[in-house]
């Protein structure tokens, strides 16, 4: 795990067993949060575990959409006994790696100020989570919603996905004022990318002017 911030924690990065794509770096994120520490995404590194072990463990692991699941997701929940959160409609593609302690389908807010949006698109259950940090930063965790590639910003298209809820989720970003935005997977690139206001619109409007279209390819 390597500190970004005082209160933020990325994972090692993991490349996908998947061919054809050797680019692709999948993160997570360890939050310190007022009621304990919290996980975000995907962490499968057993080294990693260890690391938050030595963080002091952690309560609660939050996925952005079902891609996130595997191994080192039950391995967590049963090295830490943390609560596994996802939205209901990942709770079916989860199953044969995980078991979930719970759900949402909804925007809510869990331990006082982590704030969980349903952003779907990438995925019928894609979400993102928002959180203001009492160190000063407003972080958005925001999936594999859009990416940051060698080429620059773009949404990502799977099988599952819907363009007509990607495009309504991306709208729904441009209400949002991060500070720091914290993708899931990567193309080559870092996992986080700090912004102003303007930057962050701008991003936006690239990444949904810049589709990746992976259906074809994972189909085949």
């Amino acid at each position: 795990m390597k500190q970004l911030y005082e209160d933020l924690w990325v994972s090692t990065p993991e490349l996908p067993a998947a061919q054809g794509e050797p680019e692709l770096m999948m993160h997570g994120f360890l939050l310190r949060h007022l009621r304990g520490n919290l996980l975000i995404s995907r962490v499968e590194s057993l080294s990693d575990h260890q690391a938050i072990e030595d963080l002091g463990g952690v309560i609660r692991h939050y996925l952005t959409h079902w891609h996130e699941a595997g191994p080192g997701a039950q391995l967590l929940q049963s090295r830490f006994n943390s609560a596994l959160y996802c939205h209901n409609r990942a709770l079916g593609p989860i199953s044969p790696w995980v078991e979930a302690d719970d759900t949402f389908s909804q925007a809510e807010v869990h331990c006082g100020s982590f704030h969980v949006v349903p952003t779907p698109g990438h995925t019928p259950g894609s979400t993102s989570y928002l959180y203001a940090s009492p160190h000063g930063k407003t972080y958005l965790f925001v999936g594999d919603t859009i990416m940051l590639t060698s080429e620059g910003w773009v949404t990502v298209l799977v099988p599952e996905s819907n363009e007509a809820d990607l495009k309504k989720s991306i709208e729904f970003y441009r209400a949002l004022r991060p500070d720091v935005v914290l993708m899931g997977t990567t193309a080559g690139q870092l996992a986080w990318q700090e912004v102003t206001m303007r930057q962050w619109l701008s991003l936006l409007d690239e990444a949904e002017n810049s589709p990746l279209d992976l259906r074809q390819r994972l189909l085949e």
